[in-house]
């Protein structure tokens, strides 16, 4: 991962568009922790039409964690610090047109519930939504089978 990362999420994009006879297909993003930061910084690029954000961790936050170790995934790290360093999360989300719904454990030990309580109120679709769950932690929401279920259906709302 390093600096065109925005590049390679509008590449499969792309590809998934090309493999289907509608080439307006209606894409949203999903995506937690790293991923949930992402999939709003890539929306307007890919023209996505609604972004579930998981957690979703601060440019701020993920440099921190690049600078303290290995981040386990392959990166240059120069090339990802500079990209993190000239995309801010609330920019992108008070500029972000389409519905986005933010997910987040209040017990989340890495990324603070407040960061996604203060990224819903720069939310400037009037779709846009936050669910904060008791307890929990950092992973417990992206793999709970009910909202799972609550983000499928708020996703075929918006998407309509």
């Amino acid at each position: 991962m390093d600096d065109r990362v925005i590049d390679d999420v509008a590449t499969i994009a792309a590809l998934l568009r090309s493999r289907t006879d509608h080439p307006n297909l209606p894409i949203a993003l999903r995506g937690s922790s790293l991923g949930g930061y992402l999939a709003i910084i890539a929306a307007p690029a890919i023209d996505a039409q609604a972004v579930i954000s998981i957690c979703p961790a601060s440019a701020e936050g993920l440099r921190r964690m690049l600078n303290s170790g290995p981040p386990g995934f392959d990166a240059d790290l120069d090339a990802l610090d500079r990209f993190l360093s000239t995309h801010d999360l609330f920019t992108a989300v008070e500029s972000l047109a389409v519905p986005l719904l933010l997910l987040h454990a209040e017990g989340d030990e890495r990324v603070p519930v407040e960061h996604s309580r203060e990224l819903a109120g720069r939310a400037a679709n009037a779709h846009s939504r936050l669910i904060a769950v008791p307890a929990g932690h950092h992973r417990s929401v992206q793999h709970d089978p009910e909202l799972q279920s609550i983000s499928l259906r708020w996703l075929g709302q918006a998407l309509r």
